[in-house]
């Protein structure tokens, strides 16, 4: 999209090592826009007003202190900057919401740590932790006491996924 420079940031190593694999498949111009660095959403290595879109795709959640990374990102923004999360929700409806709970805690669970043979109990997480996290009102009010205005929420995929939006 014409950007000068994308930063990616994770918690775990493991994740920043999975994504230089797939940086160095990129062609060379895009390669060389994109570096990796390993931080906490809580406490940003950023100076204010670095960035003009701040996104964190299926992650808040795993932040020990959303309310405090919010408020990073908000910082980190220029001034009209955006911040896009998408994150997993429950389904509104009752069908997709049985389908989907049905998926998540029985199906998903079994079946990734059958390929993974990842014994760990790592599968169970995932739909306990979308399940405990909060609700879209509350995600849009989190924003929204964090300074960011113009706050929208869509539903995706009939509203397993959720993508919010503020303005700083």
């Amino acid at each position: 999209a014409g950007v000068a420079e994308v930063v990616g940031l994770d918690f775990t190593k493991e994740m920043l090592d999975y994504a230089a694999i797939k940086q160095a498949r990129l062609p060379a111009p895009l390669r060389d826009r994109v570096r990796y660095l390993q931080s906490d959403a809580q406490h940003l290595p950023f100076d204010d007003a670095s960035f003009d879109i701040v996104t964190i795709a299926f992650g808040i959640r795993n932040v020990a202190d959303p309310a405090r990374a919010m408020r990073e990102f908000r910082r980190v923004l220029r001034p009209a900057g955006r911040l896009v999360i998408l994150e997993f929700g429950s389904p509104r409806l009752a069908p997709v919401r049985w389908f989907n709970d049905l998926y998540c805690k029985r199906v998903m669970p079994i079946t990734a740590t059958l390929i993974s043979r990842d014994r760990s109990g790592a599968y169970k997480y995932l739909p306990k932790s979308v399940e405990t996290f909060m609700s879209q009102s509350q995600m849009v009010s989190l924003m929204q006491t964090s300074g960011f205005r113009d706050v929208s929420h869509a539903s995706l995929s009939l509203g397993i996924c959720w993508c919010y939006r503020g303005v700083v």
